[in-house]
């Protein structure tokens, strides 16, 4: 068999009845309503602080975005089919998905934050261990260069202090 003998799919899809236009998109509807609905659950633990909680939200929402990315991959193969919806359906599903990008823009917005917050502890932490090990080796950074302790003003820091004099 030559790779010229493989049969291939046709490239336009044979004509859908209706029916599964519509089956399609009220599964599309369904993935961005749960999806929706886990992106406030974690907009508000994050508001609320709760990491553990929103840890466990994490396979759930694995799921759920490829769900609802499995749901809209399928409904764009059928665009003739797309056509074919009922209008007020369709006038529900371009509702919906402005609601749904609103969500999903707060959703980030309040993960950059957090990220954004965790860096920053993450930082200061760094620098303050950075600080301390630097005064511990005899060094002091100052004005973006490291100098021996005894150049600082404050003299060397003790090492001992002898109490028997």
């Amino acid at each position: 068999m030559t790779p010229t003998d493989i049969p291939f799919p046709p490239l336009n899809p044979p004509p859908a009845s209706p029916g599964a236009a519509e089956a399609r998109a009220q599964s599309l509807i369904s993935a961005m309503e749960r999806l929706m609905a886990l992106y406030q659950e974690e907009t508000a633990l994050l508001k609320k602080r709760d990491i553990k909680a929103m840890l466990a939200l994490v396979e759930r929402k694995h799921l759920l975005t490829k769900g609802y990315e499995d749901a809209v991959r399928i409904m764009s193969l059928d665009m003739a089919g797309l056509r074919t919806l009922d209008p007020d359906l369709k006038a529900r599903m371009k509702d919906l998905a402005e609601v749904f990008h609103r969500e999903s823009m707060e959703n980030a917005t309040a993960l950059r934050a957090a990220a954004a917050v965790a860096q920053s502890v993450v930082n200061i932490m760094v620098n303050t261990i950075n600080k301390q090990r630097n005064q511990e080796q005899g060094y002091i950074a100052r004005h973006g260069a490291a100098r021996p302790a005894g150049y600082r003003r404050a003299g060397i820091p003790p090492l001992a202090v002898n109490q028997c004099l």
